[in-house]
Order: structure tokens, then sequence, then C-alpha cells
């Protein structure tokens, strides 16, 4: 009568009756609907060691693993699922790279989605979650190669160096010298950068907002746009924070009181202003002016109409058309 219940099966010398593995399985499922991952990988775990190749405990098993964060043998076990010939096989390759991400295996996430995007695998209603795990990968390899440098690494690093990087390349350098000590070397490194006007505005912006976190109280010349200023960054307030960018807001606010889209936009334009143009600030134009400017620039953008072209609003456009790299 063995039939009736399927094959033996026999591991370890040790005889497991169908009825068993089949009862343990069920006690897996029923624990993942009641979201007790716990509890599913104890069940799972012992009916996979049986028996490894079964169909229904994979894909479960493997996330239940997941939530549990163990995520070794989450990946040994989705990567049983995706060649186990599933036919559920791009969630099964969501969910393994979702785990490869959890794992760092950061160049391999990136190859595998790009053979499944150029080889058109991944169908249009699914495109969007794989470009999204894409992009979620990209940031964290990014900031795990970050993490990863030594120190002394940062403390050698040269101009001439920096300098070969991309406008982003040095944002993320730059974002490696945050809550740190900074010793002279690097405090040199950073003066330079203020002062290099070939960089982009964003990376000086960048290089002189760690200066004033640190309170360097030596004087830098600060060049962007065709115009100098020498600074003390210790000295100077966070990029639109000072009182005079909260007035040109408050300003701005109350000239499209009416009209939230088109306050949001001057607004936004405002601030852009003060991050890319930091430190040069609206001298020499009073705020009413300055308010007004951008009242006058957005209106253009919807009207299509030209705006007059003063000194001022030709300063302002210029800054706010600076492309982000």
């Amino acid at each position: 009568m063995r039939h009736r219940y399927g094959r033996l099966i026999k591991k370890d010398n040790i005889v497991v009756f169908p009825g068993a593995l089949e009862r343990l399985i069920e006690k897996g499922l029923d624990a993942v609907e009641d979201t007790d991952y716990a509890e599913a990988v104890e069940a799972f775990g012992q009916a996979y060691h049986f028996d490894p190749d079964n169909t229904r405990i994979l894909a479960p098993y493997a996330v239940s693993l997941y939530e549990t964060k163990d995520f070794p043998m989450a990946k040994e076990v989705a990567t049983k699922l995706l060649h186990s010939g599933t036919t559920e096989y791009l969630d099964a390759m969501e969910l393994y790279l979702a785990i490869s991400i959890q794992l760092q295996d950061y160049e391999e996430v990136e190859m595998t989605i790009e053979t499944l995007l150029d080889e058109d695998i991944v169908p249009p209603n699914m495109e969007k979650k794989f470009n999204y795990l894409r992009e979620l990968n990209k940031r964290l390899s990014s900031k795990y190669i970050r993490e990863e440098l030594e120190p002394r690494q940062l403390e050698t690093f040269t101009m001439e160096e920096f300098m070969e990087g991309t406008t982003e390349t040095q944002q993320e350098i730059l974002a490696l010298f945050e809550n740190r000590e900074l010793d002279k070397a690097t405090i040199d490194l950073l003066s330079q950068i203020v002062e290099e006007e070939t960089l982009h505005p964003i990376v000086i912006t960048y290089a002189l907002v760690l200066l004033r976190e640190w309170g360097y109280e030596g004087v830098v010349t600060v060049r962007k746009f065709g115009r100098s200023k020498r600074v003390i960054p210790a000295e100077l307030e966070l990029p639109s924070q000072d009182e005079r960018s909260v007035e040109v807001v408050n300003q701005i606010g109350e000239f499209f009181e009416k009209d939230p889209s088109r306050m949001q936009m001057a607004i936004d334009a405002s601030l852009r202003y003060g991050i890319i143009a930091y430190p040069f600030g609206w001298d020499g134009y009073a705020t009413s002016e300055v308010a007004d400017a951008y009242t006058q620039y957005i209106e253009s953008m919807f009207t299509g109409e030209p705006f007059k072209a003063t000194d001022l609003m030709s300063w302002i456009r210029r800054v706010d058309q600076q492309p982000d790299k």
C-alpha cells in the first residue's frame, strides 16, 4: 500500500514517511500565511533537509529565510528555485536579486538585470520593478564602496586625482569627508577645490560647506559665473538658510498666494540659486526686487512671454539654467 502515500525518502540512514514530510510542509505554509517566518523556517528547514528538490518548499522557504535575514541560505534555496523550472521565473528572479543585494553581490545583480533587460526577458509590466532594483543596487553599491575606503586613502587623495573624476564622482568623493575629523591635508584639498573655478558650482558648494562644518577660519576665494568673493567658511550660513533667502521665499509666497504651483516653482528656483550660487547672494538688490524677479521669471515660463532683461534677471536665469552635472 506504500504507493498511496508517495515515495519513501531516506537520508542519513533515516527513513521519512511522506505523511510526515507533508505535515512539515503544511506547517510551514500555515506559518507563512500567519507571517511567522521563524516558525516557517524551522518547518521548511526540516523538510528541505530530507527533500531539497521539493518544488513546494523552495519559494516559501526562500521568502521565509529572506524575512529572517538568513541571506546566504536564502540565496542557496532561491538558486535551486530558479533552476527548478518554475513557471514563476521572474518572481523567483526578483527574489534572488533582492537577496543578492542584501549579500552585497552588487556586480552580479547589475550584470543579471542588464542581461534580462537587454534580451527582453522582462515584460513591460515588470520593467519598473527591475529598474527599481537596479537603481537600488547602484545606490547601495556606491555607499558600500565609500564605506570600504580606508582613511589613509582619503588622506592621500590628490587634487589631480580629484580633477579626473566626473561631477558625480567628485560629489561621491566629497561625501567621504562628511562627519569626519579633517586633517591638514584634507583641508588643503578642500580649499583647492573651493578655489577651482573650472569645477561644477555644486562641487564647489559642497566643498565649501564641508569647510564651514569643520569651522575653517582661513580665507578662501570662491569663483563662480565670472564673479569672485573672498570668504571665511566658518562665518557663512548654510545655503538658502540665511535670513535674506528666507525673506525672499516669504515674499514669493505672498506674490503667488493664490497659485500654489507657480509659488512652488518660484521658491524651488530661489532655493536652487542658494545652492548653486553659494556663497553669492543677491547683493545690490532689495529683497522685493529679487522676489519680483523670480515672479516674472516663473510667469514667463507659463505664458511664454519674454521677461524684462535686467542684470538681475539675467543673473538669476544663468544660475537657474546651470546643468546639474
